[in-house]
């Protein structure tokens, strides 16, 4: 995670130039994370572009406290086409390549860091749908029993799918949850504020 505190200006910036102010925003463990880290989060799709600074601020936050498990456990780097294509969809929504690259510097990133970054967000992903997709995985009869929810006689195969699909979704935000939860209770946050 890159990390960039605001540090007092020891010269003015040339007349006409964006001087982005940074701000720290929480410190999860002991990493803090700033406002150019929501707004890379941002960039890069890891976090959703829109929404309220106070909900950009908790998912980054997440985000962290998924890294360090990701970290602790050592999982393996993902293969380069998956990284390759997360930031041709960021080049997508930031308006092109070169709007990208103008994006990254004003945050104080390097297309590298880019890379690293979208490489973690991709080894969670990986963990979190090989840990919990299995273990959230109804039975026959869970999936029945769904399906037939309200009285509606046999089911058909796409009741049955979209049961599956419910059921699922549902049981792994659960496990999510509390995985997060656990490592929130042992890894200290403090949030300090939005800007």
């Amino acid at each position: 995670m890159l990390t960039l505190l605001a540090m007092p200006a020891v010269a003015r910036p040339p007349a006409g130039q964006a001087v982005l102010v940074d701000r720290l925003v929480a410190i999860v463990g002991e990493q803090a994370l700033t406002w150019r880290d929501v707004e890379a989060a941002r960039l890069l799709g890891s976090i959703p572009a829109a929404g309220a600074a106070a909900e950009a601020i908790d998912r980054l936050v997440t985000r962290e406290l998924m890294h360090v498990e990701v970290e602790r456990l050592s999982v393996a780097a993902p293969i380069g086409a998956a990284v390759d294509e997360r930031l041709t969809r960021a080049q997508q929504r930031a308006g092109g390549p070169e709007a990208f690259t103008r994006a990254l510097r004003t945050l104080g990133l390097s297309e590298v860091q880019a890379r690293e970054w979208v490489a973690d967000d991709l080894r969670m992903d990986v963990y979190v749908d090989q840990r919990f997709t299995a273990a959230a995985q109804p039975t026959d009869v869970e999936v029945a029993r769904e399906a037939t929810r309200g009285g509606r006689g046999e089911p058909t195969p796409d009741q049955l799918r979209e049961a599956r699909r419910s059921l699922v979704q549902a049981r792994r935000t659960a496990l999510v949850a509390d995985w997060l939860a656990g490592i929130r209770e042992r890894t200290p946050v403090q949030i300090a504020g939005t800007p």
